[in-house]
């Protein structure tokens, strides 16, 4: 697939204004339907006359876009990694700053990504869990939920995302794991190279929504960019934020560790957006292209100006 595909720019035009009385309603229309791989995010861009607000959903999630230049209004959207593959309808709703209101659909055909498997032990102390550990485990996982569901409506972040550590991957996004010889959950996020005590960056600017010592993730912190994008920093030796925090890009949030459930020092880094688990490496990468005046990026995909 060429790059339009993993980078896509989805425009809606609103045809005409059709001020006067008895005039047709102004049509939208979808350019075209977008291709997008599991763990994968993808960038929606509507344009049109006279419009004041644009919103999508994706299921039961708000996808919002953001005005930006020449009356361009953007968003992104994600699609988790373990999504079903096929189609899924992705309703927008435009309004004009005349109040009136303009509905069409985006078709997103998600497509299935092979991931690879690896297996690994822990601690024999981490299992069989107790009824302590179980009811402890089951209270955490509704605290990180309680956080992925309230994000600042506005978009804190700009521009491509940093990532956190200089560091290599050590564990890619998406490897469906087998430990001590059970298949568990797929890894949601990439585990980073980061000797204890390195330094842990903000990806992005933000807001700290949560920081706090958890069994699986050990000590955890993640980032409200707003519009229901997280990121999220687990296995950390020290904070150096206090929730609430206003945070930009390249602070230094935390130090790296090995706490939680973990065979050695690293950093694991994850995303979600709309409530998709994807690669948080998507945010760094796309929006770096997507960045990238119409010259550059014909310039870097050996193409010519149209």
């Amino acid at each position: 697939m060429s790059d339009c595909i993993t980078k896509i720019a989805i425009w809606l035009v609103l045809l005409g204004a059709g001020p006067a009385f008895g005039e047709p309603a102004a049509k939208l229309s979808a350019a075209r339907s977008v291709e997008v791989f599991q763990g994968e995010i993808v960038e929606l861009k509507i344009s049109g006359q006279g419009l004041s607000a644009v919103e999508a959903k994706m299921g039961a999630e708000r996808i919002p876009f953001y005005p930006g230049t020449a009356g361009v209004f953007t968003a992104l959207a994600g699609v988790d990694l373990e999504a079903a593959p096929g189609w899924a309808k992705v309703p927008v709703k435009a309004t004009t700053r005349a109040g009136t209101h303009r509905q069409t659909r985006i078709m997103l055909k998600i497509k299935a990504k092979s991931f690879q498997q690896e297996s690994f032990s822990v601690p024999t102390e981490f299992e069989p869990f107790s009824s302590e550990v179980l009811e402890r485990i089951r209270r955490e996982q509704k605290q990180f939920s309680s956080v992925f569901a309230v994000s600042a409506p506005q978009r804190l972040w700009d521009g491509p995302f940093l990532s956190p550590v200089a560091g290599g991957v050590t564990s890619p996004f998406g490897f469906r794991r087998v430990i001590n010889g059970i298949p568990r959950a797929p890894h949601t996020g990439v585990d980073l190279k980061a000797p204890l005590g390195t330094e842990v960056l903000a990806a992005n600017h933000g807001r700290v929504a949560l920081v706090g010592d958890f069994f699986f993730s050990g000590k955890s912190l993640v980032l409200d960019h707003g519009g229901g994008l997280y990121t999220t920093y687990f296995h950390l030796a020290e904070f150096k934020v206090d929730t609430g925090s206003e945070i930009r890009k390249g602070d230094v949030i935390a130090l790296s560790g090995m706490t939680g459930r973990v065979t050695g020092p690293h950093l694991h880094w994850g995303a979600r957006i709309n409530g998709a688990r994807v690669n948080p490496f998507e945010l760094v990468e796309k929006l770096a292209r997507s960045s990238e005046s119409p010259r550059q990026s014909n310039a870097r995909a050996g193409g010519g100006e149209n």
